[in-house]
């Protein structure tokens, strides 16, 4: 089962990822969750990945408790993926 298919109840909020992932702009965009602790915001987050690995390169990272200390952890993990040959 995708991620989409297990989010519940948040049919707005998917459709409003959709949307956004789905539009033909090519313009810089963001895209920004927020709300109280504990209301789904990370499961939607990751429906959001999901829809955006269609069309696009897409970067994570997630670091852990330790991680969190180290000022450039994250952008190591983002570029990891990247090959040395291929420009951002």
């Amino acid at each position: 089962m995708n991620s989409t298919a297990a989010v519940v109840g948040r049919d707005r909020e998917l459709g409003a990822l959709a949307d956004f992932f789905g539009s033909d702009e090519r313009l810089p965009a963001v895209l920004l969750l927020e709300g109280d602790a504990g209301i789904g915001k990370t499961t939607l987050w990751r429906a959001g990945v999901e829809l955006a690995v269609g069309r696009f390169r897409v970067l994570t990272s997630s670091p852990g408790g330790a991680e969190t200390q180290l000022s450039y952890a994250a952008v190591g993990d983002l570029l990891d993926g990247v090959g040395a040959d291929e420009a951002l």
